[in-house]
């Protein structure tokens, strides 16, 4: 007996078998030269490579892990957002028995594209989700709140509308008044810098005018033009 233990302690000291150790199932193997990553394929449905969703969004994501063609369970997954992309819920979860793996990925509240990056071994993939201005939050002035200007004359006055963050919003209806003068056009609508314009003209007569821009439940701005 004691003589059969001696031989088994020979064999792994030789590293002779492979039983002698143990394997975690993780992205990595042990070689001559110390340790190589596994060669996984990361690979994520359509859905998930790319998307568009409001500032601040909760993104369900998951990317699928295959070894030699096979999908691999246990295998750990790091996720690793872009700078500027938002945040994940985990920094790594672990493959299931279909070789899925899922994290929670909330993007920016800045409107542009986000970026995500799947890695196991040295296998990867990348994930995009282009984050959209929020609700309509304020009405601002974009450009100078005083004009002077000489009786008859016009000038170009522009609103800017933005979310809760500073994100500029398209496709707002924005209405024109004035207390004297002329508009055009009486209304306008946000383009993709979020801005609204119009033209205002002075009548004959030197006096002060006041434009006022609204919107949609956002609380109204209004200029001040002076005609000489």
């Amino acid at each position: 007996m004691r003589r059969s233990f001696l031989l088994i302690l020979a064999l792994c000291g030789a590293g002779v078998a492979a039983a002698c150790s143990s394997s975690d199932g993780g992205s990595g193997t042990t070689g001559p030269g110390g340790p190589t990553a596994t060669a996984y394929s990361l690979s994520a449905d359509s859905v998930f490579l790319d998307r568009t969703a409001p500032i601040g969004t909760a993104l369900t994501t998951s990317v699928h892990v295959a070894l030699g063609g096979q999908p691999a369970a246990n295998v750990t997954v790091n996720w690793i957002p872009a700078v500027g992309s938002g945040a994940v819920s985990a920094k790594t979860s672990a493959t299931d028995a279909s070789g899925v793996a899922s994290v929670i990925w909330t993007i920016s509240d800045t409107a542009h594209v986000n970026t995500l990056t799947a890695t196991a071994g040295t296998g990867s993939v990348n994930m995009t989700a282009t984050s959209t201005a929020g609700n309509p939050f304020a009405l601002a002035k974009a450009s100078p709140d005083s004009t002077l200007l000489v009786a008859g004359a016009s000038t170009l006055l522009t609103v800017r509308v933005v979310d809760s963050f500073g994100n500029r919003v398209a496709g707002i209806p924005v209405s024109w008044t004035a207390t004297g003068g002329s508009l055009s056009p009486a209304s306008s609508t946000t383009g993709a810098n979020g801005n609204a314009d119009v033209v205002f003209v002075t009548s004959g007569t030197p006096t002060t005018y006041s434009v006022t821009a609204t919107a949609p439940g956002l609380t109204a701005v209004s200029y001040k033009v002076i005609g000489f």
